[in-house]
């Protein structure tokens, strides 16, 4: 079955959720790429139903993706809400194991979009803060636990959404860089410590007065901390080229992240972890220009920037995020 709007009310009665005859508003949310995604409102209850495609849309090249990933991001926020506060996740409400849809609890009611409120100039570091005390949390919690390494020991999705599209991509696109790109992969492929959320970017963080809450957790799985590290920090450094007038902002905004994530974690080996999310950074903003997504409306310039950054990250002897992000910074200022 595929989820559509005007089948919705059906499928909702079907699983005894609401009644014959309920109103409801359905809205749907999100690019459509990877999963069917509405928010669907009734009068006293409101719900994400989420069903996950096996293809990736709008793309030029088929590109098939498990669609089992849904129910790792239900076991996710089984395990999520044994560790952080229940007001700053979602709660499942339904899994469809049969149709790969999942119904979960809305953000609350008056949040804002992060995604918005960055493309709106406003750039909250207690938000980006609280990112990174959360996830070090996470790792903290989650921490060679042999229950999560066995339940959570699939990697295809990861696979499939994360190494195969950034990092095997850029080492097909850069011959001369394989060697220490595929020893990246590796890592992140074989060092299994921890829960790794996979996907924690402004576009997954909702804000309910100065309190973040967290949605999508499809890529979950057990691996290595330094993924979340640089992908939470790819995203915001790829703001900071193209808006220049507040890169300082954006360059900020990571280093109070790293910093307050560094800050909470406890974990055994944390500082390899840190100096292997420099590298993982890298590649990821390589990926950003030379994936198989590339980032879109990246002037040429920023494109030629960005790949010279991207490449320095593999190589740099720089430990401390602050010289990171002031080696961005120079880089884009000289040009």
């Amino acid at each position: 079955m595929n989820l559509e709007r005007k089948g919705m009310s059906a499928y909702l009665q079907r699983k005894k959720l609401i009644k014959r005859g309920t109103p409801l508003n359905i809205r749907p949310i999100g690019d459509g790429q990877k999963n069917r995604v509405f928010q669907v409102s009734a009068p006293e209850e409101e719900w994400i139903i989420k069903q996950a495609l096996s293809q990736v849309q709008q793309v030029k090249a088929r590109w098939y993706v498990d669609r089992k990933r849904i129910f790792a991001e239900t076991h996710c926020i089984e395990i999520l809400n044994e560790i952080v506060p229940p007001d700053v996740i979602p709660q499942v409400v339904l899994e469809d194991r049969t149709d790969f849809i999942i119904v979960t609890t809305p953000p609350p009611k008056d949040s804002v979009w992060w995604e918005r409120e960055l493309q709106r100039g406003k750039i909250d570091l207690q938000i980006a803060v609280q990112c990174g005390e959360l996830l070090a949390t996470v790792h903290n919690a989650t921490f060679e636990r042999p229950d999560l390494k066995s339940s959570f020991k699939d990697t295809k999705t990861f696979e499939q959404l994360r190494i195969a599209p950034f990092y095997e991509a850029i080492a097909t696109a850069f011959p001369d860089l394989k060697k220490i790109i595929d020893a990246q992969t590796q890592n992140l492929l074989k060092n299994k410590v921890a829960l790794v959320l996979g996907d924690l970017r402004p576009r997954n963080v909702w804000i309910d007065t100065g309190q973040v809450y967290l949605v999508d957790f499809a890529t979950a799985h057990f691996g290595n901390p330094s993924f979340d590290l640089a992908f939470y920090s790819a995203d915001l450094c790829l703001r900071a080229m193209i808006n220049s007038l507040q890169k300082a902002a954006y360059l900020e905004a990571i280093n109070v992240f790293w910093n307050g994530y560094l800050k909470i974690a406890e974990y055994s080996g944390k500082e390899d972890i840190e100096k292997t999310a420099v590298r993982d950074l890298g590649c990821l903003l390589l990926s950003a220009t030379d994936g198989r997504q590339p980032f879109e409306g990246m002037p040429p310039e920023i494109v030629d920037l960005s790949r010279r950054i991207a490449q320095s990250l593999l190589f740099t002897e720089l430990e401390r995020i602050e010289d990171i992000t002031e080696f961005i910074n120079r880089t884009l200022i000289d040009g």
